[in-house]
């Protein structure tokens, strides 16, 4: 009965529209103006809780993520705050430990219940606790626009004892939804204390919102942050936004950005061919670079997030196909890796790989692997990119020491810790070196 109740559930909700043969569920169970049944809802709800908590949290999950995506808004949110907050408030009087409890502080802050906030502020901020779990705590106290969440912002984010490297990346994607007006300065306030893999995802963050992107743009104009910093792609999307004073602030600062690739790229790709041939490299430093540089779209040998290609067997069957792949990625891509730019109704602009697409949400896969939801009535634009999601001008952000030490990685077919790794087969030209400076 339990996993047919969590069935009906999830596509009143329409987490399972895409499934065939249950349309027929939410013609039965959703309202005449096609918002979700509140009353089927909640009582499936009652049935789970009160008999299978493996049910009940994924049930729960499922309605916060709705809620965060704005799929489920409106009337039918309205109606859905008090019902839940009378029915899982009472989870709350428990013992931490519990099986629900964390699945319901999350489900009431969320909606916006002062408790659950309270709860997560000191979750965030508790080294103790999971990394998942403070991740989660970040996330929905930024959806919730916690003003209290800004005054643990430094340290959450650049604080090396707060947590790992991905942890905090993590913590940077998930604010991508406030639409808080100070927090582009707080980010940049503590951006040259970001570690290099980080700073990266800090751009990235502060390209989604036109407020943040001025701000971005006028420390560039000061010096404060190179303008290496902001890749081709980003300068692009800024450049096309419909917000006046931002787009004059890029042209004013990079002139007018290509929309399509550049066939100047060849020469590009010659001058690096160039320095290869010149200079040795050191995989172990470029298994650096790249985790620092790629990693965030791509994996190799196991290792990255799953964005973009898994490039450990596809896109180096030679040392020139590496070249151009890595040098000038629009020449070719894929019909799956064209990248979507989504701008939604509330001023975000948002750049990814289209993971799904149907009339309830537009789902894009983004840089760092995040899955970004947007809910098909927030979209008022969604284009295809003629350049690929992998932006040129990688040689603007890497020295030369960097460029021949990252191609000395990726030319091994294994990774460099690996005694047996050989180099891919080159053309004419000879491969980088892979011994140490």
């Amino acid at each position: 009965m339990i996993p047919f109740a969590r069935l009906l559930f999830c596509t009143i909700l329409g987490g399972l529209a895409f499934l065939p043969g249950i349309a027929l569920y939410p013609a039965a169970c959703r309202a005449a103006d096609d918002s979700p049944d509140i009353d089927t809802l909640v009582s499936l709800l009652e049935l789970v809780l009160d008999a299978d908590s493996d049910s009940a949290r994924k049930c729960l999950g499922l309605v916060a993520d709705k809620v965060q995506s704005r799929e489920l808004a409106g009337k039918s949110l309205e109606a859905l705050r008090p019902r839940l907050d009378k029915l899982l408030s009472p989870i709350l009087d428990g013992k931490a430990d519990q099986p629900l409890y964390a699945d319901a502080v999350a489900t009431l802050a969320t909606l916006g219940n002062p408790r659950g906030l309270t709860i997560l502020r000191a979750t965030a901020v508790d080294f103790q606790q999971s990394d998942d779990a403070r991740q989660r705590a970040v996330e929905t106290l930024a959806f919730a626009g916690d003003r209290k969440l800004l005054e643990s912002l430094p340290q959450l984010l650049v604080d090396r004892s707060s947590g790992s490297v991905e942890l905090r990346a993590a913590f940077l994607a998930a604010l991508s939804r406030w639409d808080e007006p100070r927090l582009g300065a707080i980010v940049l306030a503590q951006y040259a204390k970001l570690e290099q893999e980080l700073q990266p995802r800090a751009i990235e963050l502060l390209t989604q919102r036109p407020v943040w992107a001025k701000e971005l743009l006028q420390a560039v104009g000061r010096k404060e942050i190179p303008t290496s910093a902001i890749n081709a792609n980003q300068i692009a999307r800024l450049q096309s936004s419909r917000d006046a004073e931002l787009a004059a602030l890029v042209l004013r600062q990079w002139g007018t950005v290509r929309t399509e690739r550049n066939p100047a790229r060849e020469k590009v790709i010659a001058d690096v061919r160039r320095l290869l041939t010149e200079k040795s490299g050191d995989p172990h430093q470029g298994h650096k670079v790249f985790t620092r540089v790629c990693g965030q779209c791509h994996k190799i040998h196991g290792t990255g997030q799953d964005v973009g290609p898994d490039i450990t067997l596809n896109g180096r069957s030679s040392f020139e196909q590496l070249l151009s792949n890595v040098l000038d990625p629009s020449l070719v891509i894929g019909a799956s890796y064209q990248a979507r730019t989504v701008v939604t109704s509330d001023g975000r602009v948002l750049t990814g790989l289209l993971s799904e697409d149907n009339a309830q949400r537009v789902v894009l896969k983004m840089q760092g692997g995040k899955l970004e939801t947007v809910a098909r009535d927030d979209v008022e634009e969604l284009r295809v990119s003629q350049l690929s999601m992998m932006p040129e001008g990688l040689e603007t952000q890497l020295n030369p020491d960097e460029m021949v030490d990252l191609f000395a990685f990726l030319v091994l077919d294994k990774p460099p810790i690996d005694p047996s790794a050989r180099r891919i087969p080159t053309s004419q030209e000879a491969a980088p070196s892979s011994s140490s400076r």
